[in-house]
């Protein structure tokens, strides 16, 4: 597989090498596996939140619906 890098990431990856990484793919497998953790990091009742907004079964924003929503997490 061949990734095709901007500007601002390959300084990134030049960065991480200098300061100790073996090469530009350890740096990309280390940072693929922090994201894939964050990804997995999900606190509750957000995707059940993000769920109900998908599916259109929300109600209009108002700071009692701000308040009640807080209190269920």
């Amino acid at each position: 597989m061949q990734l095709t890098l901007t500007g601002p990431i390959e300084a990134f990856i030049e960065r991480q090498i200098s300061q100790g990484y073996r090469d530009g793919e350890e740096v990309a497998r280390q940072a693929l596996l922090r994201w894939m953790a964050d990804e997995s990091d999900t606190p509750p009742h957000i995707q059940s939140r993000l769920d109900e907004a998908a599916a259109g079964r929300f109600a209009p924003g108002d700071r009692s619906n701000i308040e009640r929503i807080i209190a269920t997490a």
